[in-house]
C-alpha cells in the first residue's frame, strides 16, 4: 500500500485531492520500483489529509477512521496507509514524514512508524510538501518487519538483530511538553525494560527546542506555499478549504524568515551531532496521548482535551528539522489504547535505530 503521494504506475497521484484530476503516473516512484523488485505487491493506494496540509476530514475522499476504534481517528496525513496496516489488509505501507506523519499515525493505530535519515531514501516520484524536510518511510506491525523493508530499499542483507545491553539510550531533558500519565507510563516502562536488558539511560539537556520546532513549521510552510500557490490559485475550486486557510497561513512566511530558519536548522544539527556523540538512541514519546477522538483529533493530556497533530509536534519535527532517523513503537496495556514511544538515532545508522526499536518493542509489548 502506498500513500497517494507516490507515484504508482497506472495509478493518478491525486494527494487526497482534486488538484491535479485523475492522470495515471507514467512510472512508479523508485522507492516503489525496488521493493517490487524484491518482491513486493502493490495493492493500491492509500488516503490522506489533502495535500498532506489539510485536515482529516478530506472534503475528496472522506475521513479514514482508525481500525482499533471506531470513534477514534489516526492522527495525521499517512492515515489511510496506517488503517490499511492496523486492519490487517497489507503487511506494510508506505507513508511520507515531513513534520512527524508516519509516527503520529502509527502511535495512533499501536503501529511501528519509521522515518529515515534525511535523503537516505529517495522521495523521487514522490508529490513534495517541503523538500528540506521530506521523506518516505514504512509503517508496519512490526519491528522486524521494518528491519526487513528498509533492508531491500538499501540493498543490503537484513540484520541479525542486537541486544539493548551496553547501549546507552537519552532522555532529553527540555525537548517537549507534558504528556499524559498515560504516554509517561509507557515511556518509564520502555526505560525500566532498558535498564532490565542491561542497557543504560542518561539524561541530556537540550536547549531552544521551541526555536527548532518553529523553525521547521516555517521552512515546511514557505517551501508548501512555493510549491502549490500557482496551481491552486488556477483552480481554487479543487481544494478544500483546509488547505486555502493553511496556504494563507504560509503566505505569511518571507522570505527572510525562511533563510533565517534553514540556518538556525544548520545551527542545530552540528549541535545535535555533538549531542549524539556517544549515544545509541534518544528515547521520548511519540504523541502527547492516545489516539485522537474522531470528531475533531483532541487528545487527553491530563484534565485537558489539546489538538493531537500541533500538541505532539514539538516531539517529531525536530528530527525532520535535525534529519535524523525516528521510529515510533507501540507500547501495549490492555485494555484500551496503546500508548506508544520513539527511538531517534544518528544520521544514516538506521539499520542499528530499526534492530534496537525492534528489540525493544518485543520487550514492551509492540
Amino acid at each position: 500500500m502506498a500513500k497517494e503521494l507516490i507515484d504508482v504506475a497506472r495509478m493518478p497521484t491525486t494527494g487526497g485531492s482534486s488538484l491535479f484530476g485523475s492522470v495515471p503516473a507514467l512510472e512508479d516512484a523508485p522507492i516503489v520500483r525496488d521493493l517490487q523488485a524484491a518482491g513486493a505487491v502493490v495493492v493500491g493506494k492509500s488516503n490522506m489529509h489533502e495535500l498532506a496540509v489539510g485536515s482529516a476530514k478530506n472534503p475528496w475522499f472522506g475521513q479514514v477512521v482508525n481500525p482499533l476504534s471506531p470513534a477514534h481517528g489516526t492522527g495525521g496525513t499517512s492515515s489511510g496507509s496506517v488503517a490499511a496496516v492496523a486492519a490487517g489488509f497489507v503487511d506494510f505501507a508506505l507513508g511520507t514524514d515531513s513534520g512527524g506523519s508516519n509516527r503520529s499515525t502509527a502511535a495512533a493505530t499501536g503501529l511501528y512508524g519509521f522515518k529515515p535519515t534525511n535523503g537516505l531514501l529517495s522521495v523521487e516520484g514522490v508529490r513534495p510538501v517541503s523538500p528540506t524536510l521530506d521523506t518516505v518511510g514504512i509503517l508496519s506491525r512490526s519491528g522486524s518487519t521494518l528491519a526487513r523493508v528498509f533492508a531491500a530499499l538499501v540493498g543490503r542483507p537484513p540484520s541479525e538483530g542486537v541486544a539493548l545491553a551496553g547501549r546507552v539510550f537519552a532522555r532529553p531533558i527540555g525537548l517537549h511538553g507534558p504528556v499524559d500519565a498515560s504516554v509517561e507510563r509507557a515511556l518509564e516502562c520502555a526505560a525500566e525494560t532498558i535498564r532490565a536488558g542491561g542497557g543504560e539511560i542518561v539524561e541530556v539537556t537540550f536547549s531552544d527546542a521551541a526555536a527548532l520546532s518553529q523553525a521547521g513549521r516555517e521552512i515546511l510552510r514557505y517551501e508548501f506555499h512555493r510549491q502549490y500557490r500557482g496551481a491552486i490559485a488556477a483552480a481554487p475550486e479543487r481544494v478544500g478549504q483546509d488547505v486555502h486557510a493553511f496556504l494563507a497561513i504560509a503566505a505569511q512566511v518571507s522570505a527572510a524568515q525562511y533563510d533565517d530558519a534553514l540556518a538556525r536548522i544548520g545551527e542545530h544539527r552540528q549541535l545535535w551531532h555533538r549531542h549524539l556523540e556517544g549515544l545509541d538512541a534518544v528515547l521520548l514519546p511519540s504523541a502527547p496521548g492516545l489516539a485522537p477522538r474522531l470528531e475533531d483529533e483532541h487528545t487527553r493530556v491530563g484534565g485537558q482535551w489539546v489538538p493531537y497533530g500541533p500538541a505532539g509536534a514539538e516531539l517529531r519535527m525536530w528530527a525532520n528539522t535535525i534529519g535524523l532517523p525516528a521510529v515510533a513503537i507501540p507500547v501495549t496495556r490492555p485494555p484500551g489504547l496503546p500508548a506508544s514511544i520513539q527511538l531517534a538515532g544518528r544520521p544514516r545508522a538506521d539499520a542499528v535505530l530499526l534492530d534496537l526499536a525492534t528489540a525493544l518493542g518485543r520487550a514492551v509489548g509492540g
